[in-house]
């Protein structure tokens, strides 16, 4: 791929910030010819400016929409019309889901990594980000899955039906006020969350939401696993002694994977037993159950969570403490025993994310 002359970075403050970085972006772009109808002209905030685009011996002009942070509300309102000059969304960063509202709703679109997204009769350009740019909106989230934001997620997505307020996720998260009001208005600008008063919302796409989580979730890097050996029972059998264990000695536990999607939906017989554990087995615990540490293999996996935010949001189902239903889910991708198997089975049921 080709690359700008030099790499840019910068995160985005000002519509004026993102039309000067726009400029240099169009005047070096290695792949597309672009002209403005005026060159001496400098868009103000919110207006629009006229763009051309020369391609194959014609010419195409745009009309230009410098949006720091376009929304999907907003994309579906707007009045798109197929007659010249089409309309042309500038914005810091588009994210996977803005750029398929754009796509679906016949929006073309650029950002200033280079990411283009162009369609009118006999052209199609749909260009991925240039390599040495890295340019975001100073006030869009980096990653919501990760940390506290996580914790917002995962109990919005334990009841996809629920009609929620913003104190009520306060608590249930622990995150502070600012926090809850950011990521809920990004989840709405993602299409995700649809506001319903001035102080209620609900899930308006909870599998879009659960699907961009698994795509960018990556269970190794977020746990400490340890794999035990040495119980001959089933991996049923395990979990309701390992769960006995635990509350005899108050330590947090929570079943996941196999055991748990079992549990809520049978589909595929578990051949493991796997849990979340606040702290790692020590020899007292060990001998009392009988086990041993492993390199592979073991009936047993036990995952040690760098954000014990998971243990919030657990339910009680068969006599064992599970994590949520979406947690279950995520942790049984990209995992061998038939694991994405049971995860589709259980996101398929009717009562998946249901208390």
């Amino acid at each position: 791929m080709k690359v700008l002359a030099s790499s840019k970075s910068a995160l985005i403050r000002h519509e004026s910030e993102l039309a000067v970085h726009f400029r240099e972006l169009i005047h070096n772009d290695p792949d597309l010819h672009w002209t403005f109808a005026a060159e001496s002209q400098t868009p103000a905030s919110g207006e629009s400016d006229c763009l051309a685009l020369e391609f194959d011996g014609s010419r195409l002009e745009f009309h230009l929409l410098y949006a720091l942070k376009p929304s999907v509300p907003w994309l579906e309102k707007l009045e798109v019309s197929s007659a010249s000059p089409r309309l042309l969304i500038v914005t810091p960063e588009l994210s996977p889901r803005i750029l398929a509202a754009c796509k679906e709703h016949g929006v073309a679109a650029i950002d200033l990594n280079g990411r283009v997204w162009l369609r009118a009769p006999g052209l199609l350009v749909d260009r991925g980000p240039l390599q040495g740019r890295s340019f975001s909106y100073e006030l869009e989230p980096r990653n919501i899955f990760v940390g506290k934001s996580a914790r917002i997620v995962r109990g919005l997505l334990t009841d996809r039906d629920h009609v929620w307020s913003q104190a009520e996720v306060v608590r249930r998260s622990g995150a502070s006020s600012g926090l809850v009001s950011r990521i809920i208005q990004h989840l709405i600008s993602q299409g995700f969350v649809k506001k319903i008063t001035a102080r209620e919302f609900h899930l308006r796409d909870w599998l879009g939401l659960l699907d961009f989580w698994a795509d960018s979730d990556r269970f190794p890097k977020r746990v400490r696993s340890t794999l035990y050996a040495g119980f001959f029972g089933s991996p049923q059998e395990l979990a309701h002694r390992l769960q006995k264990w635990a509350e005899s000695e108050k330590v947090q536990l929570a079943f996941t994977q196999w055991s748990a999607a079992w549990t809520r939906h049978p589909y595929t017989e578990p051949s493991v037993c796997s849990a979340y554990i606040e702290r790692p087995l020590g020899s007292v615990a060990l001998d009392a159950l009988g086990l041993r540490p492993v390199p592979d293999g073991g009936k047993l996996w036990l995952h040690t969570p760098d954000d014990g935010g998971l243990f919030n949001e657990t339910q009680d189902r068969g006599g064992l403490t599970l994590v949520s239903d979406a947690q279950i889910y995520l942790d049984l991708q990209r995992t061998g025993l038939r694991g994405p198997d049971a995860a589709s089975a259980l996101r398929e049921w009717e009562g998946f994310c249901r208390p």
